[in-house]
């Protein structure tokens, strides 16, 4: 019975216009995002300042740079943050000024003077022939330089302090601020990267987590259309009283056309990352490295079939219990607050996001860190996923015995069980 259901939801699927509209909108997102293979390129010592950036391990710049941000933001009353995952600009009260002025005293040793101070220190920074300090990406950011008994601990401890009284989400947070300062790559830190994308990645690792970071985006939207549309269906062809009286169960009947609609939304990927798979394993026998070959389907299966599955069983459990415009613009929202969320770091962004980003087909080191985290939030959305499947088959099955609303009152199996 259930094949033959899922094989006819996949067939009613393949007839819709917004099913070919989605498959429109990922092939249009995969061309202009993706684009072509970029082959990775072997650094060659002697190119002094063009291996790329770090960041900064040097304690007394991290302080430095941290202080010099911290002061001018506190001179202006204008403080950056994402306190939950969007973009807000903070204005302190005269009371909380008052406190980030005396973390600055504390970790300065100055009680004003501070713009003098970072002048002072950027007069040192490297300059270009019209005069300006180099500051590229962080590179040489202006100095405020700590007091001399201050320890990195706490400076730390400061930091923390300081980002609680913005509200959180700011560049004093503990996890960011080591990212305040940055300084030039070496030979060793290029070469190491370029070992581990074609050694430990062996090439297609990397470029498959480029390819489930861009997916990611739309994948984190628009299945909640296909799920909308498959419910609206029925009610617009009045469907609902031949469906509720059917003999199939509710759990058969809801999952063939949630499977069918996971079906169908998941193997377009498989598609679209045949041809950056074969890309690889052309490259890879250039160089005469052995290519994951499974690495496309893994991180597919693995990164983006939980992210789609909790997608669709939240578009399904709210249309059947809300309607279709909720689920819409539930979706909407979640969508929207998980890209400003990825949106701040989109490099080993994972946490509890639904959609997690890694906008780099290097960074080995980073992802073997997030990995981690990466399992576990998977986990959860799959979970979830499961949670809002089982809520739909009971709401489906209450309608077809006529507890919620009247139109299950012909369903003529009512001792079935789910």
């Amino acid at each position: 019975m259930f094949l033959k259901l899922f094989a006819k939801e996949c067939g009613q699927m393949l007839k819709s216009l917004i099913y070919y509209l989605f498959l429109a909108a990922v092939v249009f997102f995969y061309v202009s995002q993706v684009g072509s293979f970029t082959p990775y390129s072997e650094p060659l010592k002697g190119q002094e300042e063009s291996y790329g950036i770090k960041a900064s391990s040097d304690k007394q710049q991290i302080m430095g740079a941290t202080l010099a941000l911290l002061a001018g933001e506190y001179e202006a009353n204008s403080y950056t943050a994402y306190p939950v995952g969007f973009y807000k600009n903070v204005v302190l009260t005269k009371e909380k000024q008052e406190k980030i002025h005396q973390i600055l005293m504390d970790c300065t040793g100055l009680e004003e003077g501070y713009t003098d101070a970072i002048r002072e220190s950027s007069e040192e920074a490297p300059q270009t022939e019209d005069g300006s300090y180099i500051q590229i990406a962080g590179i040489n950011p202006p100095l405020l330089p700590p007091a001399e008994d201050l320890s990195y601990d706490r400076f730390l401890r400061h930091m923390t302090k300081a980002d609680k009284i913005i509200g959180g989400g700011s560049s004093y947070a503990s996890d960011n601020v080591k990212n305040n300062a940055k300084t030039y790559a070496t030979y060793e830190d290029a070469k190491k990267i370029y070992d581990a994308s074609l050694y430990t990645d062996r090439i297609s690792r990397g470029k498959a987590r480029l390819f489930c970071d861009y997916m990611g985006i739309v994948l984190g939207l628009l299945p909640v259309f296909l799920a909308v549309t498959r419910t609206l269906r029925d009610k617009r062809s009045m469907a609902q009283e031949v469906i509720y009286a059917r003999r199939a169960s509710s759990v058969t009947i809801i999952a063939a056309r949630y499977f069918s609609a996971m079906f169908l939304t998941i193997m377009p990927l498989f598609l679209l990352s045949l041809t950056p798979m074969l890309q690889c394993i052309y490259y890879g026998h250039q160089l005469g490295v052995s290519v994951d070959v499974l690495a496309f389907g893994k991180y597919i299966l693995g990164w983006l079939l939980p992210e789609t599955a909790f997608v669709l069983a939240c578009g399904f459990f709210l249309s059947e219990s809300v309607g279709g415009p909720a689920a819409i613009l539930v979706q909407v929202v979640l969508w929207m607050v998980s890209i400003s969320t990825g949106g701040t770091k989109l490099v080993g962004t994972v946490g509890w996001n639904l959609i997690p980003r890694f906008n780099n087909d290097q960074a080995t080191d980073v992802w073997l860190s997030v990995f981690g985290q990466m399992v576990r939030n998977r986990l959860l959305y799959a979970g979830l996923a499961l949670l809002f499947m089982a809520g739909t088959v009971f709401i489906y099955h209450m309608k077809r015995k006529g507890v919620l609303g009247g139109r299950g009152k012909n369903f003529i199996h009512r001792n079935r069980t789910l």
